[in-house]
């Protein structure tokens, strides 16, 4: 029974990881992870295992040789009858010669090497599909905050801050703090702030209590929003905004322009670089009408606004604000311990 309940858990954990379970499978698999040590362990070895196949290559592959492939498969199938057939009427015992087994040892390899690149493509859009579905969930609850709040994001309440470490020297304060409030308010579950094609992501729940203010670690939190420090936020319903709601972004994958802490200049001249989440493809986008989009590229802003820089800025400390109502400017996802006043 043991074997059989291992077996039952290994192929629910490679849904999970796939993003192929539903909303209340994958509520009752993370609860799970919380409490069970052993299935904790067993959803880190399948993670490793799924994980391998973005760490092999893919190799060169001519057009004709899953053709020749077959083929060569067929031949020595054709041989290995007849041989057989000769050595029953000589034996009973029959053999192989090394050049047989050889044979198809290397068709194996083939046919595996055909095979890697297409799972690994079938991978990278599960993972796709399900960090869209994650950010579609964190759309959803910033919709009904809006609801609750005249019409406002969140904002991470705080002023005279800045948003990366050594900003003018002021104190440093996580944008993240903003999206907290989704968390706190039970507008959206802490899980669907991970993304699960994410490196660096934890792929495990984190307890919150009543004197938490933001996400406890970068390893929690995989999404960059715009800019929500200060004392005002994005009225989604304002006379510039409404016009535009379908263009204006307001989170996606995390940005790759402050990684690491720091400002990666040469972003400058790459605009088409896109968020390592996904290895650098492309970036899951959230706009103000709540739609999710797939980017391949930063220019997805109003006006082709470019959603990760201010307008107009080639220079940043961590002090610097959107130039204006629709200037998409997301966020690195988390800058360290917050220091928030509610």
């Amino acid at each position: 029974m043991m074997g059989e309940q291992r077996n039952q858990d290994e192929a629910l954990l490679i849904d999970y990881l796939l993003g192929r379970c539903d909303e209340a499978t994958g509520r009752a698999v993370d609860l799970r992870l919380e409490k069970d040590a052993d299935f904790q362990a067993l959803r880190g070895d399948m993670k490793n295992t799924l994980d391998a196949l973005d760490l092999l290559s893919a190799p060169d592959v001519p057009d004709d040789l899953a053709d020749r492939t077959l083929a060569r498969i067929a031949s020595a199938r054709q041989s290995t009858a007849v041989r057989t057939q000769k050595q029953l009427v000589s034996s009973s015992r029959p053999t192989f010669s090394l050049r047989e087994l050889g044979t198809i040892a290397a068709a194996a390899i083939i046919m595996a090497l055909l095979f890697i690149p297409w799972a690994r493509q079938v991978r990278s859009r599960s993972l796709q599909s399900q960090c869209a579905s994650n950010v579609g969930q964190v759309g959803t609850g910033m919709k009904n905050f809006a609801m609750n709040n005249q019409d406002s994001l969140p904002l991470a309440h705080a002023s005279n801050a800045a948003w990366l470490p050594g900003g003018g020297g002021k104190p440093v304060v996580s944008n993240s703090a903003g999206l907290f409030h989704l968390v706190s308010g039970h507008y959206a579950p802490a899980g669907v702030f991970q993304c699960a094609a994410d490196p660096s992501a934890a792929g495990e729940a984190f307890g919150v209590n009543v004197d938490m203010t933001d996400f406890p670690a970068a390893k929690y939190i995989s999404y960059s929003y715009q800019h929500a420090l200060g004392a005002k936020s994005l009225l989604r319903a304002s006379s510039a905004l409404a016009p535009v709601a379908g263009e204006m972004a307001v989170l996606s994958d995390k940005t790759p322009v402050f990684e690491d802490g720091r400002f990666q200049a040469e972003f400058l001249s790459r605009p088409q670089t896109s968020s390592r989440n996904h290895g650098r493809r492309g970036h899951n986008v959230l706009y103000l009408d709540w739609g999710v989009k797939w980017r391949d590229r930063a220019t997805v802003g109003v006006n082709g606004d470019n959603i990760f820089l201010v307008q107009g800025k080639e220079e940043y400390d961590g002090t610097e604000t959107p130039a204006n109502e629709t200037d998409t400017f997301l966020l690195p996802a988390w800058s360290g311990k917050t220091d928030t006043r509610e």
